[in-house]
């Protein structure tokens, strides 16, 4: 018989190729554990087929939300440069194309300052309202977007929940002005002069913090002074 060379194809039993447990026991595991392997091979087969399905399209969907987020972003800054009416339907275009996105978000509260500069108030509250719903206290827009509501539910003069919305702003470090002098101004713009000095008041006493002197404090204190001679 002719030596065989190391080039000739050797044949190998499917059944061999298919046999974890072969490639086991070359590894020098326990026979413990190769039984199990035999047993249980095509449970095996089946758990790392769903693995892999499960990587592939995770991987698959990661790179798909980060094409959207980028297209999003870019389509944004084109929208936010145009000017008149065409710039209203390419923030449209944002918001209806990327629904979901933070520049969806973004361009909805373009919208809503929009309509605001058009004295459309209903639909700034609406649009500011739309995005409150997609976000929690804890993301940077949620200030801003209250404050869009506070001053659209004013504009078209629901006073009680624009007051509601204003003292959502008083809790928020930054925002805490704006909470109680809105709230205040409400008051004041319906004759509920004593609501209004309480409004104030509150808010000078956390001013403690501040110069005796500052700008800030000479003002509230001048405002409260007023308020109450017209009591």
């Amino acid at each position: 018989m002719a030596d065989q060379s190391v080039f000739d194809k050797i044949h190998v039993d499917e059944r061999d190729k298919a046999d974890l447990g072969g490639v086991l026991e070359q590894l020098n595991l326990p026979p413990a554990v190769i039984e199990f392997v035999r047993k249980n091979q095509r449970t095996i087969y089946i758990v790392i087929g769903v693995i892999t399905a499960v990587v592939v399209t995770w991987a698959l969907y990661d790179s798909y939300h980060d094409k959207k987020i980028a297209e999003s972003s870019s389509a944004l800054s084109v929208a936010q440069k145009i000017e008149g009416d065409d710039k209203v339907a390419a923030l449209q275009d944002v918001v209806n194309d990327y629904a979901g996105t933070a520049a969806a978000r973004w361009a909805k509260i373009e919208l809503a300052r929009h309509f605001t500069s058009k004295a459309d108030n209903a639909a700034a509250l609406q649009h500011y309202q739309d995005v409150r719903q997609s976000i929690d206290d804890t993301n940077p827009l949620f200030a801003l977007v209250v404050f869009g509501i506070a001053q659209a539910e004013e504009a078209i003069s629901n006073y009680d929940s624009a007051v509601q919305e204003y003292s959502i702003l008083k809790t928020i470090n930054g925002f805490e002005s704006i909470g109680y002098t809105g709230a205040a101004r409400i008051y004041e713009v319906q004759g509920k002069n004593d609501s209004a000095v309480q409004e104030l008041e509150e808010y000078l006493g956390t001013l403690i913090g501040d110069a005796p002197e500052s700008a800030e404090k000479i003002y509230i204190s001048e405002k409260i002074s007023r308020l109450k001679e017209s009591q």
